[in-house]
């Protein structure tokens, strides 16, 4: 048996499989494939293709097929597609054929709010692409992954259309017991009012009006994901649009989009004081599993903060769908058929300790040359071959593809080899790379610990030195 695992989520399904160990590229080369689906008189896109085009073809674009999962006739019926169900299919069609030769066994982790009939439906719709189904998890037992002993323990997410708290009871078995969930509050409703935010400064700053016409209105909700990423780290982000031979730029402050997400958060922080007064006691301390569809989103941090005696958890992308490939081999019966899991035991969180495994060899970080470049959780050699940085694609001869919609970063942004001792960057980029905050000139010296940012606001990248170990 190989399992495939699916974490479905409208803001972008996700894909874990075992071999090899990691998430899978189910839109293209995109490891989240959103729930958008175009279909007019001349085409069917879904996905990433049909995301990229919403504002171009707002009339014929539809993102609440799997929000509102039912065969019901649509109100503007397409000619590929009658019913969001419909839309469902094709878009899992579309995510199958990219992953179906990594396993041959599929299991799903569900969030809450989905019905029992829209269970059936997802049923349905994978008997008739022969994906071979064999059972769902909750998305929130799925994810959560230690005891948390006298403490509540709720599930925080984020959709397209709504916003979700899920209480997790926990005793000898783990159990979804409760939810709540705030429909449309959700990432739609959150980009509409930012993107309206920063039409309104450009306006008022420039007379520029982003959203006159449809391809800079769509530019705007494309690099949304990079602002919010900049504001991770800076409390103010430049954001420059150019539009024929003019280049029109705004200052765009934490503190706005804190402002205009206040309602949502305003929403979610009443939902969990529900779970606490349903479930808790008062005075006890609650820890927050918070998905990555949520915890970066300015307001958030600032709506946790008023909570007493609460202990965030930021949950890495994928981890429900990794939480079901675990689970599932241990807790399924074959001989029930598709089954859903929305309670299991604990499982053992005894965690192994490197002193005990590895003796290390101590190291001085002076004049020491990198060996691997650090990009979110994967880590590249460095070699004598030029280890090339974009958006490209690998065809293009990229090797670290730099993930998201971010304004600044070329298909083929700058590389990164070893020349003799020495490590070397060279930027092959029209709007420049940095590296510890100075924009290189042609090729530059890299030293370990160094940071290398790409695009405005920037991802960043880090020089590391891998330490190797003493196995006599």
């Amino acid at each position: 048996m190989r399992l495939i695992a699916l974490e479905l989520s409208d803001v972008g399904i996700m894909a874990a499989a075992k071999e090899p160990l990691g998430l899978l590229q189910v839109d293209g080369e995109d490891r989240e494939s959103p729930g958008f689906a175009l279909s007019d008189e001349a085409q069917f896109l879904v996905g990433k293709a049909a995301e990229r085009q919403a504002r171009l073809h707002p009339l014929h674009v539809n993102n609440a097929f799997w929000d509102q999962l039912n065969t019901e006739p649509l109100k503007r019926p397409g000619k590929y597609a009658q019913n969001h169900a419909e839309m469902a299919y094709a878009h899992l069609v579309h995510i199958w054929k990219n992953i179906k030769d990594y396993g041959d066994e599929v299991v799903m982790a569900v969030p809450a709010f989905f019905a029992r009939e829209q269970l059936g439906l997802i049923l349905g719709i994978t008997e008739a692409l022969s994906i071979p189904l064999k059972g769902m998890v909750s998305l929130s037992v799925a994810a959560a992954s230690e005891l948390c002993p006298d403490r509540i323990l709720l599930h925080l997410d984020i959709h397209l259309h709504r916003s979700e708290v899920t209480f997790l009871e926990q005793g000898e078995r783990l159990t979804q017991r409760d939810a709540a969930t705030a429909r449309k509050k959700g990432l739609r409703y959150l980009y509409a009012e930012w993107v309206k935010a920063i039409a309104e400064m450009f306006v008022r700053t420039t007379r520029f009006d982003p959203l006159h016409e449809a391809s800079t209105e769509q530019e705007l909700y494309d690099r949304l994901p990079g602002v919010i990423a900049g504001f991770q780290k800076n409390s103010s982000v430049l954001f420059e649009m150019v539009v024929g031979s003019k280049r029109y730029g705004v200052n765009l402050s934490r503190e706005l989009f804190v402002a205009k997400a206040q309602g949502v958060f305003q929403e979610i922080g009443e939902m969990i004081d529900l779970m606490l007064k349903r479930h808790g006691t008062p005075g006890q301390p609650v820890t927050l599993q918070i998905t990555h569809r949520m915890a970066p989103l300015p307001g958030c941090k600032e709506m946790l903060g008023a909570i007493d005696g609460a202990y965030e958890m930021e949950l890495e992308p994928g981890v429900g769908a990794f939480g079901a490939l675990n689970l599932w081999p241990q807790f399924s019966s074959p001989e029930v058929g598709v089954t859903l899991l929305n309670s299991r035991p604990w499982q053992s969180t005894e965690r192994l300790s490197v002193t005990d495994h590895l003796s290390v060899k101590p190291i001085s970080h002076s004049d020491m040359s990198p060996t691997h470049l650090l990009y979110r959780t994967v880590a590249y050699p460095i070699t004598d071959r030029p280890l090339v940085i974009g958006t490209g694609s690998t065809r293009e001869g990229v090797d670290v593809r730099i993930e998201g919609e971010l304004a600044g970063v070329s298909r083929r942004h700058c590389s990164i080899q070893l020349e003799g001792e020495d490590v070397l960057l060279t930027d092959h980029s029209t709007y420049g790379t940095f590296v510890d905050g100075e924009q290189v000139s042609g090729t530059t010296l890299l030293r370990l610990g160094q940071v290398i940012r790409v695009g405005t606001p920037g991802e960043e990248l880090k020089l590391i030195m891998s330490v190797e170990t003493d196995e006599k």
